[in-house]
């Protein structure tokens, strides 16, 4: 399989454009006054899947699963506020503390119900931050959920008051020296794929990153980061990952926490979590952090094994 330092920007979409055709793009209400949450619904008949992206990324991303998982689901996913092209508000206050966004999953949910028809979403798919947003809406009980892969989700012990936790400062501080602005899309993948954060995507996952998460910035030919990097720092800065693991008890449905060795979050603390919820379990595999989007095959590898149970 070819890599991104191998595949040019013209190669690159041409693959991963192909993941987005028919996707219908829509907006829901979300959880605060004025604030829209946008979906990609790929279509597809049978039971429906509900997709959430990690912190700076979008629901496109993902496309590769998505279009994967069409062949016999309705499959949609969604943008996180500040995030692709759901409703941007300013990083202050509790804007995007993680139980308020965990709140606008929940009604992205009920509206894609509402929409499909659906009872119930037979499997949510979460990775990363968004896999830590799916448990806590999943917690709430009032989100009808079969199944959950988590993966590699961001959840942490409660935290110290006023002590935010090292790792989620250091992405704040890597988010904040991001470059987020670039002459066009075929420069914004170059740059890109030297960067240590994108060397191992497939080359369709840089592409949907650069072309479906930047936007022309107007006037200038330029193209910039849809996600603020001061928005994606906020949600990295936050000391509020732990909500997500609050009430987990109450979670009904059957839970797969897929851990990355190669990640940074502990196994230990996915083990403690899962022993608390009435059908959950771990598997701890030899991957990095941002697999969904390196390895597409290992996360549908895991839906197979989840939905098999």
């Amino acid at each position: 399989m070819a890599t991104v330092q191998e595949t040019s920007w013209d190669e690159a979409w041409a693959s991963a454009r192909k993941t987005l055709e028919g996707v219908t793009s829509l907006r829901v209400a979300g959880a605060s006054d004025g604030v829209e949450i946008a979906l990609r619904d790929w279509g597809g008949d049978g039971p429906l899947v509900f997709m959430h992206h990690a912190n700076g990324f979008c629901a496109a991303t993902l496309a590769p699963i998505a279009s994967a998982l069409r062949e016999r689901f309705r499959v949609v996913g969604m943008d996180c506020r500040g995030q692709g092209d759901s409703t941007s508000v300013a990083p202050e206050g509790d804007a995007y503390h993680w139980g308020l966004l965990a709140l606008d999953v929940e009604r992205a949910v009920a509206a894609t119900l509402e929409r499909t028809g659906h009872e119930n979403v037979a499997l949510a798919i979460g990775h990363s931050f968004g896999g830590a947003l799916l448990l806590r809406a999943a917690s709430l009980g009032r989100t009808p959920i079969d199944r959950l892969l988590l993966c590699d989700p961001v959840l942490h012990e409660k935290p110290v008051p006023g002590v935010s936790h090292e790792g989620g400062r250091r992405l704040a501080a890597a988010s904040r020296k991001r470059r987020d602005r670039f002459p066009s899309f075929a420069e914004a993948y170059d740059h890109c794929r030297t960067r240590g954060l994108f060397a191992h995507f497939t080359p369709e996952a840089l592409a949907l990153y650069v072309h479906e998460g930047m936007k022309p910035t107007g006037g200038d030919d330029e193209i910039a980061l849809k996600c603020d990097r001061e928005i994606e720092a906020a949600i990295f800065d936050s000391n509020e990952s732990s909500v997500c693991a609050d009430d987990v008890e109450a979670v009904r449905a059957r839970t797969l926490f897929v851990h990355a060795q190669r990640g940074n979050f502990s196994l230990s603390i996915y083990e403690a979590i899962a022993a608390r919820m009435s059908d959950g379990r771990v598997k701890s595999e030899d991957l990095g952090h941002l697999f969904p989007l390196e390895n597409p095959d290992a996360a549908l590898g895991f839906v197979e094994e989840l939905l098999g149970d």
